[in-house]
């Protein structure tokens, strides 16, 4: 068994770390092509996402002697550590020196990339060159370490580790859920679907408290609610006890978050991987759905953002839509950005020339505003067209919200399968 099976997923870093792993143990063929092995491997990206671990398999699977600085001493004591550490590698070579979170080694003003600590590591560095010692290292934030030590020549490879992708997160799901008793109807295609993959560790601490929960309700296995509330409760903030609204308002929630459904889904097939009537809050004003997949045109944004609004403006007067303004915000935002990156009405070039500047002028503010509401009418009459060409999905969609609550990714798409879409040219 390879140390790297340790590592689910993230498939581009564990090749990047066989190939160098091959370096060490099969250094003979790298040299007579004239290949050197590189002086180190900087892995940073948000905390939680598995960096020490990688470095660690990294350090098993290679089988040479390592050592490892972490930020555990006061300033002086530390400097001295970190030269210790680099002459103890040096003089038993071939060896590996693990930095780990680098970036926590000296004060975190980014203005002060000099301080002793991070010159005693480029000094170490520096000091190893052609000793066969490798260097590893991880940091949060990759943008606090002065470029002078993060160079080719001290860390020649730098790699990002970041989220785990849909595919990834089910398998680390599977993995997680491997030492846990869970019903049949657990699906990990609609778990991996209703998540925000923040970090690994945020997975499994959600898992946890799902298995939590079932436990304190004395069920022998944890069922899918368990594991949807355990989502809703801790990346939603969506408590499990909630005071419901009127039924004429639970009503209009469900149209509002159908419209947003129906337009994201017509527009783009399988993007919504949660729809829900609970509030992200302690109000249960507002419902929410969770695009799975990114929208990457504007136009696409922009009407999934104004779905909402239309949905309700289908069925009751304007006034009674008014509580879509954080919608139709976003929607003004993608607007003025389309403005001055496109050049919408050739406005384009003038906003971006003067949008550095302390003062724009009150006429072109005048211009600009008069584009950014006519375009946000052609936008609303586009949304509008879209839900009256798929009234049956809309309809469907808000009765079954009303009926479960939260409609997973699974159920999502049995209702789109169940009727006839109607693309609308956008």
């Amino acid at each position: 068994m390879s140390a790297f099976d340790k590592i689910i997923g993230y498939e581009t870093i564990k090749n990047e770390f066989m190939q160098l792993c091959d370096m060490v143990h099969n250094r003979s063929i790298y040299e007579k092509l004239g290949a050197k092995q590189p002086q180190g491997i900087l892995l940073y990206g948000n905390p939680g996402l598995g960096k020490t671990l990688m470095a660690n398999c990294f350090i098993e699977e290679s089988g040479l002697k390592s050592y490892t600085v972490r930020r555990n001493k006061c300033a002086n004591d530390f400097v001295s550590e970190i030269a210790n550490t680099f002459k103890a590698a040096k003089e038993n070579a071939p060896a590996i020196v693990f930095l780990d979170d680098l970036d926590k080694y000296a004060n975190e003003d980014e203005r002060r990339r000099d301080t002793q600590e991070y010159v005693a590591v480029q000094t170490g560095i520096d000091d190893i060159q052609n000793c066969d010692v490798f260097i590893i290292a991880t940091a949060n934030n990759i943008e606090k370490l002065p470029y002078s030590l993060t160079r080719s020549g001290r860390f020649d490879r730098k790699i990002e580790v970041c989220i785990p992708t849909a595919k990834d997160a089910e398998e680390i799901i599977k993995h997680y859920l491997q030492d846990k008793k869970v019903s049949p109807d657990v699906s990990l295609e609609d778990i991996a679907m209703m998540i925000n993959y923040s970090s690994c560790a945020e997975l499994e601490t959600i898992l946890n408290e799902a298995a939590i929960n079932a436990a304190f309700a004395r069920r022998p296995s944890i069922s899918m609610d368990d594991l949807t509330n355990a989502v809703l409760r801790m990346q939603y903030h969506s408590p499990d006890n909630f005071s419901k609204p009127s039924e004429k308002d639970l009503q209009k929630t469900a149209l509002h978050e159908a419209g947003h459904l129906v337009v994201c889904e017509v527009l783009c097939p399988g993007s919504v991987g949660l729809a829900s009537l609970r509030s992200r809050g302690r109000d249960f004003a507002d419902g929410f759905i969770r695009i799975c997949r990114e929208l990457i045109r504007r136009p696409h944004r922009i009407l999934v953002a104004l779905g909402g609004k239309a949905a309700v403006e289908l069925y009751h007067c304007e006034t009674c839509a008014n509580c879509c303004q954080s919608d139709i915000e976003r929607a003004v935002r993608e607007i003025r950005n389309g403005i001055s990156q496109s050049g919408t009405c050739g406005l384009g070039l003038i906003h971006v020339a003067t949008h550095q500047m302390p003062r724009v002028s009150e006429n072109m503010n005048t211009k600009t505003e008069a584009v950014v509401h006519a375009e946000l009418e052609r936008y609303m009459f586009k949304a509008r067209d879209i839900l009256l060409k798929n009234m049956t999905f809309l309809k469907k969609a808000a009765a079954l919200l009303l009926e479960k609550e939260t409609l997973l990714y699974s159920d999502i798409r049995a209702l789109r399968e169940s009727v006839t879409i109607v693309r609308v040219p956008v």
